[in-house]
């Protein structure tokens, strides 16, 4: 049950949202680090719950802050997560109104790599279900779901909306009231670079192998000691 305790935040701070901001970094391992930044239209905060967030497994929270202007209150808030597995486990998929969503990260040919991330909001099958029937009314034109990625990898396509050459970031933005009843789906298709590293640091581990065996064989060769050994066996005395 813990690791349901942060979306549930999130879904109540969102049945009020103005805008949902949310910017991920990626490593080459799976790991990475998040900021979200929620507006939330209400007259009090909400944010007792977000602490708990650090009891999720592989989720470490680094900080966050609330602030409020006019009627709305901001939360900022930052963290790192260990794996993917770890960032989709906050996901606790309790309704349709998927903003989370899951992340996959599909090996292709080469170095090739599919980032996909699927979103939703409403109902997909049912039109009458509860949480459909909660948030709609609360979301109008205008109030947007944003989303900013960074990956380690050299883009090479993507149905982003926005790329930011200078930076490399990706991004994508929904306007909530046109994504009812329907899924969007954040795709990316990446190449890894060439481990130019590991192969030279593999060639000059070969070569000094080479060099330290060339050197012991040469020692041996010339060894004094041995001559010394080979010497002192010749001119020991034979047993009668």
């Amino acid at each position: 049950m813990k690791r349901l305790t942060f979306l549930a935040v999130i879904l109540v701070i969102l049945s009020g949202c103005v805008n949902y901001d949310e910017e991920l970094w990626l490593n080459p391992d799976g790991s990475g680090k998040a900021k979200l930044v929620v507006v939330h239209a209400s007259p009090y905060e909400n944010s007792e719950e977000i602490m708990h967030k650090d009891d999720l497994k592989g989720i470490h929270l680094q900080d966050y802050s609330v602030k409020k202007s006019n009627k709305n209150f901001i939360y900022t808030i930052r963290f790192r997560f260990d794996s993917i597995e770890a960032f989709n486990n906050i996901n606790d998929q309790v309704s349709d109104n998927d903003f989370w969503g899951k992340i996959t990260l599909n090996k292709g040919h080469g170095r090739r790599i599919t980032f996909k991330r699927r979103i939703s909001l409403g109902a997909q099958a049912d039109e009458n279900d509860l949480w459909d029937q909660i948030f709609r009314p609360k979301t109008d034109s205008g109030q947007k779901w944003n989303y900013r990625l960074h990956l380690p990898w050299e883009v090479i396509s993507s149905n982003a909306h926005h790329v930011d050459k200078k930076t490399g970031a990706l991004s994508w933005s929904y306007d909530t009231s046109k994504l009812w009843n329907k899924t969007e789906v954040m795709s990316v298709e990446v190449q890894k670079g060439f481990p130019w590293l590991i192969v030279i640091l593999g060639f000059i581990i070969f070569v000094l192998i080479v060099a330290m065996l060339f050197w012991l064989v040469r020692i041996a060769r010339k060894s004094h000691l041995l001559d010394w050994m080979h010497h002192l066996n010749e001119n020991k005395p034979k047993e009668p």
